[in-house]
Protein backbone atom coordinates (compact mmCIF):
# COMPACT_ATOMS: atom_id res chain seq x y z
CA UNK A 1 0.00 0.00 0.00
CA UNK A 2 1.15 3.59 -0.78
CA UNK A 3 2.65 5.16 2.26
CA UNK A 4 1.04 8.95 1.76
CA UNK A 5 -2.30 6.84 1.68
CA UNK A 6 -4.33 7.18 5.19
CA UNK A 7 -3.49 4.25 7.73
CA UNK A 8 -6.24 1.95 8.74
CA UNK A 9 -9.01 3.33 10.90
CA UNK A 10 -10.96 0.76 13.51
CA UNK A 11 -14.44 1.22 12.27
CA UNK A 12 -16.91 -0.95 14.79
CA UNK A 13 -19.39 -3.21 13.37
CA UNK A 14 -22.24 -1.79 14.98
CA UNK A 15 -24.52 0.02 12.15
CA UNK A 16 -24.89 2.84 14.64
CA UNK A 17 -21.64 3.31 15.36
CA UNK A 18 -20.10 2.62 11.61
CA UNK A 19 -22.04 5.77 10.43
CA UNK A 20 -20.71 7.80 13.71
CA UNK A 21 -17.18 6.64 13.06
CA UNK A 22 -17.13 7.74 9.50
CA UNK A 23 -16.04 10.93 10.96
CA UNK A 24 -12.73 9.59 12.54
CA UNK A 25 -11.88 7.67 9.29
CA UNK A 26 -12.35 11.06 6.67
CA UNK A 27 -9.64 12.39 8.95
CA UNK A 28 -7.05 10.79 6.97
CA UNK A 29 -7.62 12.04 3.78
CA UNK A 30 -6.49 15.30 5.01
CA UNK A 31 -3.04 13.96 5.11
CA UNK A 32 -0.28 15.46 2.72
CA UNK A 33 0.76 13.41 -0.50
CA UNK A 34 -2.68 11.87 -0.72
CA UNK A 35 -3.00 13.25 -4.11
CA UNK A 36 0.40 13.64 -5.25
CA UNK A 37 0.50 10.30 -7.81
CA UNK A 38 -0.72 10.85 -11.39
CA UNK A 39 -4.40 9.98 -11.34
CA UNK A 40 -5.77 7.48 -14.03
CA UNK A 41 -9.44 8.09 -15.20
CA UNK A 42 -11.73 5.25 -14.01
CA UNK A 43 -12.37 3.44 -16.58
CA UNK A 44 -16.34 3.14 -17.82
CA UNK A 45 -17.27 -0.68 -18.01
CA UNK A 46 -20.60 -2.25 -19.02
CA UNK A 47 -23.60 -1.37 -15.61
CA UNK A 48 -24.35 -5.50 -16.38
CA UNK A 49 -27.43 -6.86 -16.23
CA UNK A 50 -27.92 -7.08 -12.09
CA UNK A 51 -28.83 -3.66 -11.46
CA UNK A 52 -31.52 -3.79 -8.71
CA UNK A 53 -34.84 -2.67 -9.71
CA UNK A 54 -36.99 -0.78 -7.35
CA UNK A 55 -38.55 -3.80 -5.62
CA UNK A 56 -35.43 -5.05 -4.98
CA UNK A 57 -33.91 -2.87 -1.95
CA UNK A 58 -35.04 -1.93 1.69
CA UNK A 59 -36.85 1.70 1.84
CA UNK A 60 -33.52 2.61 3.97
CA UNK A 61 -31.09 2.53 1.26
CA UNK A 62 -27.68 3.32 2.78
CA UNK A 63 -23.91 2.74 2.74
CA UNK A 64 -24.07 -0.11 5.20
CA UNK A 65 -24.79 -3.34 2.80
CA UNK A 66 -23.87 -5.58 5.75
CA UNK A 67 -27.12 -5.05 7.92
CA UNK A 68 -30.65 -4.25 6.91
CA UNK A 69 -32.12 -1.40 9.43
CA UNK A 70 -31.16 -2.53 12.93
CA UNK A 71 -31.38 -6.40 12.17
CA UNK A 72 -29.41 -8.12 14.74
CA UNK A 73 -28.44 -10.75 12.00
CA UNK A 74 -25.32 -9.41 9.22
CA UNK A 75 -24.74 -10.74 6.23
CA UNK A 76 -22.66 -13.66 5.68
CA UNK A 77 -18.96 -13.03 4.57
CA UNK A 78 -16.05 -10.93 5.29
CA UNK A 79 -17.09 -7.36 6.39
CA UNK A 80 -15.00 -5.00 3.76
CA UNK A 81 -15.02 -1.14 3.69
CA UNK A 82 -14.03 0.43 0.90
CA UNK A 83 -13.87 4.08 1.18
CA UNK A 84 -12.25 7.37 -0.90
CA UNK A 85 -13.51 9.48 -3.12
CA UNK A 86 -15.25 11.48 -5.98
CA UNK A 87 -12.63 13.10 -8.36
CA UNK A 88 -13.02 15.25 -11.30
CA UNK A 89 -9.97 15.16 -13.64
CA UNK A 90 -7.69 17.66 -12.29
CA UNK A 91 -8.00 15.91 -9.03
CA UNK A 92 -10.89 18.37 -7.21
CA UNK A 93 -13.18 16.75 -4.65
CA UNK A 94 -16.74 16.65 -5.91
CA UNK A 95 -19.84 17.71 -3.99
CA UNK A 96 -23.41 15.98 -4.42
CA UNK A 97 -22.24 12.88 -6.34
CA UNK A 98 -24.20 10.02 -6.27
CA UNK A 99 -22.23 6.71 -5.72
CA UNK A 100 -24.03 3.72 -6.19
CA UNK A 101 -22.69 0.08 -5.13
CA UNK A 102 -23.90 -3.26 -5.25
CA UNK A 103 -22.59 -6.77 -6.03
CA UNK A 104 -23.20 -10.37 -5.56
CA UNK A 105 -23.39 -12.18 -1.88
CA UNK A 106 -21.35 -14.27 -0.43
CA UNK A 107 -22.90 -17.33 -2.75
CA UNK A 108 -22.32 -15.05 -5.94
CA UNK A 109 -26.38 -14.18 -6.07
CA UNK A 110 -27.39 -10.12 -6.73
CA UNK A 111 -30.66 -8.77 -4.49
CA UNK A 112 -31.97 -8.03 -8.19
CA UNK A 113 -35.22 -10.08 -9.59
CA UNK A 114 -37.28 -9.70 -12.43
CA UNK A 115 -40.29 -11.25 -10.13
CA UNK A 116 -42.01 -9.56 -7.37
CA UNK A 117 -39.83 -8.58 -4.58
CA UNK A 118 -35.97 -9.62 -4.47
CA UNK A 119 -33.95 -12.55 -5.44
CA UNK A 120 -35.61 -15.22 -2.76
CA UNK A 121 -31.75 -16.78 -3.43
CA UNK A 122 -30.06 -14.22 -2.23
CA UNK A 123 -28.91 -13.76 1.51
CA UNK A 124 -31.79 -12.20 3.61
CA UNK A 125 -29.81 -10.21 5.68
CA UNK A 126 -27.62 -8.86 2.82
CA UNK A 127 -28.81 -5.53 1.40
CA UNK A 128 -26.88 -5.79 -2.09
CA UNK A 129 -27.27 -2.59 -2.93
CA UNK A 130 -26.04 1.10 -1.27
CA UNK A 131 -25.81 4.50 -1.64
CA UNK A 132 -23.82 7.57 -0.93
CA UNK A 133 -23.79 11.53 -1.39
CA UNK A 134 -20.87 13.21 -0.87
CA UNK A 135 -20.04 16.10 0.78
CA UNK A 136 -17.66 19.11 -0.06
CA UNK A 137 -14.41 16.71 0.52
CA UNK A 138 -15.87 14.26 -1.85
CA UNK A 139 -15.72 11.26 0.38
CA UNK A 140 -17.35 8.08 0.54
CA UNK A 141 -17.37 5.07 2.24
CA UNK A 142 -19.31 1.93 2.15
CA UNK A 143 -19.71 -0.93 4.49
CA UNK A 144 -20.15 -4.22 3.22
CA UNK A 145 -19.17 -8.38 2.19
CA UNK A 146 -16.55 -9.47 0.50
CA UNK A 147 -18.48 -10.43 -3.32
CA UNK A 148 -19.19 -13.91 -4.27
CA UNK A 149 -18.44 -15.53 -7.40
CA UNK A 150 -20.41 -16.38 -9.81
CA UNK A 151 -20.17 -18.52 -13.08
CA UNK A 152 -18.13 -16.23 -16.05
CA UNK A 153 -16.66 -13.57 -14.00
CA UNK A 154 -14.00 -12.90 -11.25
CA UNK A 155 -14.71 -11.24 -7.74
CA UNK A 156 -15.81 -7.69 -8.43
CA UNK A 157 -18.18 -4.86 -6.77
CA UNK A 158 -20.08 -2.56 -9.77
CA UNK A 159 -20.02 1.31 -8.99
CA UNK A 160 -22.17 3.70 -10.52
CA UNK A 161 -21.32 7.59 -10.13
CA UNK A 162 -23.62 10.40 -11.26
CA UNK A 163 -21.87 13.69 -10.78
CA UNK A 164 -24.06 16.88 -10.31
CA UNK A 165 -25.35 18.34 -13.38
CA UNK A 166 -25.47 14.64 -15.21
CA UNK A 167 -28.59 13.03 -15.95
CA UNK A 168 -26.89 9.63 -16.34
CA UNK A 169 -24.59 7.22 -13.86
CA UNK A 170 -20.86 6.61 -14.93
CA UNK A 171 -20.61 2.95 -14.27
CA UNK A 172 -16.89 1.10 -13.51
CA UNK A 173 -15.78 -1.56 -11.48
CA UNK A 174 -13.15 -2.92 -8.60
CA UNK A 175 -11.95 -6.24 -8.25
CA UNK A 176 -9.57 -8.01 -5.72
CA UNK A 177 -6.21 -7.84 -6.36
CA UNK A 178 -5.13 -11.38 -5.77
CA UNK A 179 -5.96 -14.73 -6.99
CA UNK A 180 -10.00 -15.73 -6.35
CA UNK A 181 -10.83 -18.81 -5.04
CA UNK A 182 -14.41 -20.08 -4.20
CA UNK A 183 -15.58 -20.90 -1.20
CA UNK A 184 -14.65 -24.55 -1.54
CA UNK A 185 -11.28 -23.34 -1.62
CA UNK A 186 -10.25 -24.18 -5.13
CA UNK A 187 -9.27 -21.69 -7.78
CA UNK A 188 -11.63 -19.97 -9.66
CA UNK A 189 -11.48 -20.36 -13.38
CA UNK A 190 -12.06 -16.91 -14.15
CA UNK A 191 -9.50 -14.98 -12.73
CA UNK A 192 -8.70 -11.15 -12.91
CA UNK A 193 -6.51 -11.91 -16.53
CA UNK A 194 -9.10 -13.87 -18.49
CA UNK A 195 -11.95 -12.31 -16.94
CA UNK A 196 -14.32 -10.36 -19.73
CA UNK A 197 -14.52 -6.87 -18.00
CA UNK A 198 -11.20 -6.71 -16.77
CA UNK A 199 -9.42 -8.11 -19.43
CA UNK A 200 -10.25 -5.24 -21.87
CA UNK A 201 -8.65 -2.74 -19.41
CA UNK A 202 -5.19 -0.73 -20.04
CA UNK A 203 -2.49 -1.86 -17.66
CA UNK A 204 -2.65 1.42 -15.86
CA UNK A 205 -6.85 1.24 -15.52
CA UNK A 206 -6.21 -2.23 -13.97
CA UNK A 207 -3.70 -0.97 -11.86
CA UNK A 208 -6.41 1.71 -10.43
CA UNK A 209 -9.20 -0.66 -10.02
CA UNK A 210 -7.98 -3.88 -8.73
CA UNK A 211 -7.28 -3.08 -5.08
CA UNK A 212 -5.43 -4.58 -2.34
CA UNK A 213 -7.65 -5.29 0.81
CA UNK A 214 -6.06 -5.10 3.68
CA UNK A 215 -6.64 -6.33 7.83
CA UNK A 216 -8.48 -3.84 9.90
CA UNK A 217 -6.25 -3.09 12.63
CA UNK A 218 -7.51 -3.93 15.93
CA UNK A 219 -10.66 -6.98 14.50
CA UNK A 220 -10.90 -10.12 15.20
CA UNK A 221 -13.50 -11.13 12.83
CA UNK A 222 -11.26 -10.97 9.34
CA UNK A 223 -12.89 -7.46 8.28
CA UNK A 224 -10.47 -5.82 5.75
CA UNK A 225 -10.67 -2.51 3.56
CA UNK A 226 -9.35 -0.79 0.58
CA UNK A 227 -9.31 2.91 -0.79
CA UNK A 228 -10.33 4.09 -3.91
CA UNK A 229 -10.57 7.10 -5.91
CA UNK A 230 -13.31 7.78 -8.60
CA UNK A 231 -11.72 9.64 -11.17
CA UNK A 232 -14.60 11.28 -13.76
CA UNK A 233 -13.65 12.62 -17.13
CA UNK A 234 -16.66 14.77 -16.50
CA UNK A 235 -17.05 18.55 -15.31
CA UNK A 236 -19.38 18.79 -12.67
CA UNK A 237 -21.95 21.71 -12.55
CA UNK A 238 -22.29 23.59 -9.28
CA UNK A 239 -25.55 22.98 -7.70
CA UNK A 240 -28.03 26.03 -8.53
CA UNK A 241 -31.54 25.63 -7.77
CA UNK A 242 -32.84 24.21 -10.19
CA UNK A 243 -30.02 22.67 -11.50
CA UNK A 244 -29.47 19.30 -9.62
CA UNK A 245 -28.20 19.75 -5.92
CA UNK A 246 -29.73 19.74 -2.40
CA UNK A 247 -30.89 22.40 0.38
CA UNK A 248 -31.45 21.90 4.01
CA UNK A 249 -35.54 22.00 5.60
CA UNK A 250 -36.34 21.87 9.48
CA UNK A 251 -38.84 19.66 10.22
CA UNK A 252 -42.29 20.61 12.21
CA UNK A 253 -43.56 17.59 14.55
CA UNK A 254 -47.32 16.41 13.77
CA UNK A 255 -49.33 13.99 15.08
CA UNK A 256 -49.12 10.63 12.99
CA UNK A 257 -51.40 7.56 13.30
CA UNK A 258 -52.19 6.23 16.06
CA UNK A 259 -50.66 9.24 18.08
CA UNK A 260 -47.14 8.83 16.96
CA UNK A 261 -44.81 11.72 16.13
CA UNK A 262 -43.89 12.47 12.61
CA UNK A 263 -42.23 15.50 11.02
CA UNK A 264 -43.03 17.93 8.58
CA UNK A 265 -41.44 19.23 6.06
CA UNK A 266 -42.58 21.39 3.31
CA UNK A 267 -40.30 22.24 0.73
CA UNK A 268 -40.67 24.30 -2.60
CA UNK A 269 -40.36 21.95 -5.95
CA UNK A 270 -40.94 22.11 -9.47
CA UNK A 271 -42.56 19.68 -12.01
CA UNK A 272 -41.02 16.72 -12.67
CA UNK A 273 -37.80 16.83 -10.19
CA UNK A 274 -37.42 14.14 -7.86
CA UNK A 275 -37.08 14.80 -4.37
CA UNK A 276 -35.28 12.37 -1.80
CA UNK A 277 -34.61 13.28 2.13
CA UNK A 278 -31.45 12.66 3.96
CA UNK A 279 -31.29 12.79 7.86
CA UNK A 280 -29.64 12.49 11.03
CA UNK A 281 -26.68 14.14 9.51
CA UNK A 282 -24.07 12.97 12.60
CA UNK A 283 -21.23 13.83 10.35
CA UNK A 284 -21.64 17.19 8.32
CA UNK A 285 -21.70 16.42 5.00
CA UNK A 286 -19.89 13.08 4.93
CA UNK A 287 -22.84 10.80 5.63
CA UNK A 288 -26.70 10.62 5.19
CA UNK A 289 -28.92 8.31 5.32
CA UNK A 290 -32.34 8.06 2.65
CA UNK A 291 -34.92 8.43 5.03
CA UNK A 292 -39.03 7.01 3.87
CA UNK A 293 -41.63 9.11 4.14
CA UNK A 294 -45.11 9.37 3.33
CA UNK A 295 -46.94 13.09 1.33
CA UNK A 296 -49.97 12.69 4.17
CA UNK A 297 -49.58 13.12 7.45
CA UNK A 298 -51.02 9.72 8.33
CA UNK A 299 -50.49 8.42 5.09
CA UNK A 300 -48.54 5.00 4.77
CA UNK A 301 -44.26 5.44 4.98
CA UNK A 302 -43.70 3.94 1.89
CA UNK A 303 -41.22 5.92 -0.53
CA UNK A 304 -37.83 7.50 -0.58
CA UNK A 305 -38.28 9.74 -3.52
CA UNK A 306 -40.88 11.76 -4.98
CA UNK A 307 -41.44 13.12 -8.39
CA UNK A 308 -43.20 16.24 -8.33
CA UNK A 309 -46.22 17.01 -10.95
CA UNK A 310 -46.19 20.89 -10.45
CA UNK A 311 -44.15 23.52 -9.39
CA UNK A 312 -45.53 24.83 -5.85
CA UNK A 313 -44.62 23.41 -2.19
CA UNK A 314 -44.64 19.91 -1.17
CA UNK A 315 -45.00 18.43 2.43
CA UNK A 316 -42.97 15.35 3.16
CA UNK A 317 -43.21 13.30 6.35
CA UNK A 318 -40.72 11.78 7.86
CA UNK A 319 -40.33 9.38 11.51
CA UNK A 320 -36.74 9.89 12.28
CA UNK A 321 -36.15 13.22 14.25
CA UNK A 322 -33.06 15.24 13.01
CA UNK A 323 -30.08 14.46 15.23
CA UNK A 324 -28.92 18.27 14.34
CA UNK A 325 -32.18 20.37 13.81
CA UNK A 326 -32.35 19.85 9.87
CA UNK A 327 -32.68 17.32 6.96
CA UNK A 328 -31.12 17.16 3.63
CA UNK A 329 -33.77 17.36 0.90
CA UNK A 330 -31.83 15.88 -2.64
CA UNK A 331 -33.22 16.87 -5.70
CA UNK A 332 -32.50 15.71 -9.26
CA UNK A 333 -33.55 17.32 -13.13
CA UNK A 334 -36.29 15.56 -15.08
CA UNK A 335 -34.68 12.97 -16.64
CA UNK A 336 -31.73 12.53 -14.28
CA UNK A 337 -30.20 9.31 -12.49
CA UNK A 338 -32.65 9.26 -9.31
CA UNK A 339 -30.99 5.71 -8.02
CA UNK A 340 -32.68 2.88 -7.04
CA UNK A 341 -35.60 2.54 -6.67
Amino acid sequence: MNESKPLPVYIPVSRRRFFKSMAAASAGFTLPGFLAEALTQSPIVTQGPYYPLADDIPLDKDNDLVQLSDNLTSATGIVTYVTGRVLDSSGNPVKNALVECWHADHEGDYVYSTGTGRNAACDPNFAGFGQFITGSSGYFKFRTIKAGLYTGRTRHFHWGVTLPGRTTRSCTQTGWNEVAYANSGTQWATQNSNDNVFASLTAAQKSAILLDFLPVAGTTTGEVYATWDFVSGFTPVDPTYPAPGGFVATGTPVTGPNNTVRYKLTIPVYAGYCYEVYGNPTLADLEWQALPFSITQTGTIDRHKHVATAEGSLSIYVEAKATRGFYKVSFRVPGANTGTP
